[in-house]
């Protein structure tokens, strides 16, 4: 994966409670600014897919292609010639999680879409890792 972006922290949230709201698409858009809307039925599971409505841009098909409880959770949409990844991952520590959510691209046209979408999502990964943490410290 050509990396866009990524972003970590630490935060005292539990990795239980900040995986639940990676693995309930339809409510991204309740804490991340860059989800407008997000179609999905059924349990988030790998290979189950939805359609989002980013904030900018056109709507976009994805499919979860990694999926382990409390631990990892990746989308993926198609471009031409690439394939766009959002990868989450939470890691316990003693006072709570390790949160780093990373942007990339994979596929022989990585390269240039990299170059397309560095400046667009350039600060993805840290707007949805902050608005994530935000939403559950205001539950």
């Amino acid at each position: 994966m050509k990396l866009i972006e990524s972003h970590s922290t630490l935060t005292a949230h539990s990795p239980q409670s900040v995986f639940s709201h990676w693995a309930d698409p339809t409510g991204w858009p309740e804490w991340d600014a860059e989800v407008r809307e997000v179609n999905f039925e059924g349990p988030a599971e790998l290979g189950a897919s939805g359609r989002m409505h980013p904030a900018s841009g056109p709507a976009a098909t994805f499919s979860i292609t990694a999926f382990e409880q409390d631990r990892i959770f990746t989308n993926a949409s198609a471009l031409p010639g690439a394939t766009l990844i959002f990868e989450h991952r939470v890691a316990p520590t003693n006072d709570g999680a390790e949160i780093r959510v990373s942007v990339g691209v994979d596929g022989f046209l990585a390269p240039l879409w990299r170059r397309i979408l560095r400046k667009s999502m350039r600060n993805a990964a840290r707007s949805s890792v902050n608005g994530l943490l935000d939403h559950l410290d205001a539950a």
